[in-house]
């Protein structure tokens, strides 16, 4: 009997989401790579880790190098070199992805296949890297049998939850707007924040200006009664937050995707987030969640994020407004689920039902099992 092929995936935390979790036709490993990008920043586009024994290597956003053959899933732009576009570095990743060692590139959503198409517009390799570029695949989680979110009809007060380490990108202000009127206006709903807080240039996050002066007083609202801050906690703390909410919270500025609404979704929580990159192919308004309106590009993207320095007056300015009035959007939203828990029990069957039927590892994980053995000319499965 032959052996399954062998399917080697890079150690980190999306790879769960964008390789099958319970294989039954390729054996699945996951290995550590070398942080190449510590020696030279534009290695970190690059996979360097042991991989002759495998068959195929499944990796995301990251370049293997070396000889084995591989599949690539990506999330906006491919290669990830910013700044580096020119560079040989990026021609030679580029090539890379052309070569007969890549043997398909896979967006996660529409928006990442849209900028991937827009970003080698022009390019000598454009024929060559469409002809390996695949549908969207979405990511994939693992989804109970029935909603672990319970009824909560007769609970006094709303539960939120916001999620994300780069705390003003992930539109942690405007959750802190929305905390601060309702707390004012005397409004049953609490706000759980779950971040390490994360802000401002100096730490890498390529929204925020370097002085946060002018978030001062939001950021204040921390320390709220109807505030709790959580810090950083383990997943499957965040899982079992998750499942006592009503809402979720994803108001970002910048974010190819957001694992946390397909988390979300799993616990039967519907979320409030913003009409920009993929979130509005995941998030249908008024069925498993809302969309708050943000002013993007024909890419998607907020069309304020590289309009002006990111340190002039005008952009803090900016940041500032838009925080605020996406809080009290999201606000509005709230207020309506205060007063009709009918209509966001409905909202959590509907995102407990998305879940089930678009992002369940049980029924996405043989598709890219069947991808895998396709790609290696392996006799493919049911």
């Amino acid at each position: 009997m032959m052996r399954p092929p062998k399917v080697l995936r890079p150690f980190g935390y999306p790879s769960q989401f964008n390789t099958p979790r319970n294989p039954r036709h390729v054996r699945m490993e996951t290995r550590k790579w070398l942080p190449l990008h510590k020696i030279w920043k534009p290695f970190e586009v690059a996979l360097l880790t042991p991989a002759l024994d495998a068959d195929l290597i499944a990796t995301f956003n990251r370049i293997p190098l070396g000889p084995r053959p591989f599949v690539i899933t990506f999330e906006s732009h491919l290669p990830r070199l910013f700044n580096y576009e020119n560079s040989a570095a990026f021609r030679y990743f580029s090539r890379r992805l052309a070569s007969r060692r890549c043997r398909a590139i896979v967006p996660i959503s529409g928006f990442a296949r849209k900028m991937f198409l827009n970003q080698h517009q022009g390019s000598p390799l454009y024929e060559a890297l469409l002809a390996k570029l695949t549908n969207p695949i979405h990511p994939n989680i693992p989804v109970p049998k029935s909603r672990p979110r319970a009824d909560r009809r007769q609970a006094k007060t709303l539960r939120c939850v916001f999620v994300g380490g780069h705390f003003i990108r992930k539109g942690g202000l405007s959750v802190l707007h929305a905390a601060k009127v309702a707390q004012q206006r005397g409004w049953p709903i609490e706000f759980h924040i779950v971040s390490n807080m994360t802000m401002g240039a100096r730490n890498g996050v390529w929204t925020d200006p370097t002085n946060l002066d002018f978030a001062a007083d939001l950021l204040a609202a921390l320390d709220l009664p109807n505030v709790h801050h959580h810090g950083k906690i383990p997943n499957a703390a965040l899982l079992e937050l998750l499942s006592s909410a009503d809402v979720s919270l994803l108001p970002t500025l910048s974010d190819t995707y957001g694992y946390s609404v397909i988390e979300s979704f799993a616990m039967g929580v519907p979320v409030i987030g913003t009409a920009c990159c993929a979130l509005p192919e995941v998030i249908e308004d008024g069925y498993n969640g809302y969309l708050i309106d943000l002013p993007v590009t024909d890419m998607g993207i907020w069309d304020q994020l590289w309009a002006h320095d990111h340190d002039s007056p005008e952009y803090q300015r900016i940041l500032r407004t838009t925080a605020e009035d996406v809080g009290m959007s999201i606000l509005s939203r709230l207020e309506a689920l205060v007063h009709d828990r009918g209509l966001l029990e409905a909202l959590s069957d509907n995102a407990f039902q998305t879940a089930q039927d678009r992002f369940d590892a049980s029924k996405r994980g043989p598709e890219l099992e069947a991808l895998y053995l396709n790609l290696l000319g392996a006799p493919s499965v049911a």
